[in-house]
């Protein structure tokens, strides 16, 4: 498939442009002894990408078979696991390498770009603010700010709203089968990074929909600025 260079970027966040996913992990460590869940028996493959309640229900399901909402307020729990995070982030957050640059030849090159992630609206702004990121963006969606969070395309159609812009003159990049299901499911064009599943597991994100695919996997967001360049417009 040729691909041209789009009209605009929607970035994941966690994953793609920052380095987190040790931070996210320490921060459900402490969450889950305080619930005296098993943080260590955890599998996390095919949670990554999905909201906090969703990953508690899915938790609770395994390791508390019976568990009730009258146990378990899973909305106050996944905003106390957020603050957890937020604490942690003060000190240890980061871009990856190639971020800033990469932003910077978007803006240079009048590509605009958004970020669209199932995070808290508070932790992704907090995000962008504290690393300087959210001058390079023309709009920050968060799972706060649509009806349905990711793997619904709703997101990513809103990504692309932030833009002005159709989903088809968009190029979506995420690390989840999640994220690449939302986009792809939006009309999206999408890009994936190998940062937290492997390449084979995000080749075919939708299952029964073998036409629908990523057209570029990559390693790094460093790596995905350089084939990016690449395309002609």
């Amino acid at each position: 498939m040729r691909v041209k260079r789009p009209k605009g970027i929607l970035f994941d966040n966690d994953g793609v442009l920052i380095s987190s996913e040790e931070l996210h992990y320490s921060a459900w460590s402490e969450l889950l002894h305080q619930m005296k869940l098993p943080f260590e028996q955890i599998q996390w493959e095919g949670l990554v990408g999905f909201t906090s309640v969703h990953i508690l229900e899915q938790l609770l399901n395994q390791f508390v078979p019976g568990w009730t909402k009258e146990q378990y307020d899973l909305e106050a729990l996944a905003l106390k696991k957020n603050d957890i995070y937020l604490k942690i982030a003060e000190t240890h957050l980061a871009p990856y390498p190639g971020v800033r640059e990469g932003l910077e030849w978007l803006k240079s090159e009048g590509i605009p770009c958004s970020v669209v992630s199932n995070a808290k609206r508070r932790e992704l702004v907090y995000a962008m603010d504290a690393l300087d990121l959210r001058k390079y963006c023309q709009g920050i969606i968060s799972r706060d700010d649509a009806a349905y969070p990711k793997p619904h395309p709703a997101m990513y159609e809103l990504g692309a709203i932030s833009l002005s812009l159709s989903p088809g003159e968009c190029l979506a990049v995420d690390d989840s089968s999640t994220g690449l299901e939302s986009a792809l499911l939006a009309g999206c064009l999408a890009a994936t990074v190998t940062t937290n599943y492997p390449e084979s597991y995000l080749q075919s994100p939708i299952p029964g929909r073998s036409d629908l695919k990523p057209v570029w996997t990559g390693a790094s967001i460093s790596q995905f600025f350089t084939w990016l360049k690449t395309l002609e417009s």
